[in-house]
């Protein structure tokens, strides 16, 4: 295959897999089941993160987008624009597990998303270092709220052994909380990804890495306790191409689809945008018309898009 066909090809599997989420996002919309922020456009989103993609690889240094099925690829930007987070602005990361590529909120779209259904309206944080004179107590009443009596640093302490962090926030009805993880604490918590810690980032800029740490500890916490919390996975890890085969064959049994792409629209060069018809899988039943809702519930049920969040 030449360059030229090669180009044409994956241009046309790009028009595929995104002509298929938008399908998707559209009908979602259409029968009230989904409601996108005012401020954010699916079609920018799926247009910067199919550039993303286009540079994004695997654990093997292979690209995604050929060492990952298209029904993942669909899925994980589905997920992104559910989500309403774009990667362009570094608000998540797509990772490949084997053969499918999922969807990860980086700490920066946590803060988005706590803000858009958590309420958070402001927030600081800050890394604590050995040598740092830090207090902080808890009410004794209901609902007993953590709040920082000092933290006085010194221009020594700055830069050197990390100890602990906190993410400071208000909510919008006035609560002031704070999430305060101690080195240990944060350490299991990176022993879950895909480094265990011991990137160059973990190592260079740990303090750095420790306050994103606690931010997505803060936020995730906001997010699932508001009333339009956004689906998460249940465990906070990555998972290791074996552990996620397992679970991709237990989900196949599972009476559960993905996007399929008889859904697709193919568009073909020399067809005009009208003469495009949109073929629906007779696998899949018409559903009775819902009442709207909101981003964080899985839309069209189990039994037609596999989210999986």
């Amino acid at each position: 295959m030449s360059n030229q066909q090669s180009a044409v090809a994956a241009q046309q599997e790009e028009k595929n897999i995104t002509t298929s989420v938008l399908a998707k996002i559209t009908a979602f919309q259409q029968s009230g089941e989904l409601r996108i922020p005012n401020d954010y456009s699916p079609e920018n989103a799926l247009k910067s993160a199919w550039l993303v993609l286009q540079e994004t690889v695997d654990s093997n240094k292979q690209p995604v987008l050929t060492t990952c099925s298209k029904e993942s690829i669909a899925n994980a930007l589905l997920k992104m624009v559910v989500w309403g987070l774009s990667p362009l602005k570094k608000q998540g990361d797509f990772i490949a597990y084997g053969t499918k590529l999922e969807f990860t909120p980086e700490y920066t779209g946590n803060l988005v998303l706590a803000k858009r259904y958590g309420g958070l309206i402001d927030h600081n944080q800050r890394a604590i270092f050995k040598g740092d004179e830090f207090e902080f107590e808890t009410d004794l009443e209901f609902p007993y709220r953590t709040r920082i009596i000092k933290h006085k640093q010194s221009l020594e302490n700055i830069g050197g052994e990390v100890i602990g962090a906190y993410f400071a926030y208000e909510l919008s009805d006035g609560t002031k909380d704070v999430e305060i993880m101690n080195i240990s604490q944060i350490k299991l918590a990176w022993a879950q990804g895909g480094s265990k810690g011991n990137s160059g980032a973990h190592k260079n800029f740990s303090d750095q890495m420790a306050i994103k740490t606690v931010i997505n500890r803060g936020c995730k916490l906001l997010i699932r306790s508001s009333d339009d919390s956004v689906l998460y996975e249940k465990e906070d890890q990555q998972y290791d191409a074996v552990t996620d085969q397992v679970r991709t064959e237990i989900r196949a049994n599972a009476n559960k689809q993905t996007i399929s792409f008889e859904d697709a629209v193919i568009v073909e060069e020399t067809k005009s945008r009208d003469a495009i018809k949109e073929k629906k899988p007779a696998s899949i039943p018409d559903e009775p018309k819902r009442s709207a809702m909101q981003p964080n519930e899985n839309p069209g049920g189990d039994d037609q898009v596999e989210m999986n969040f």
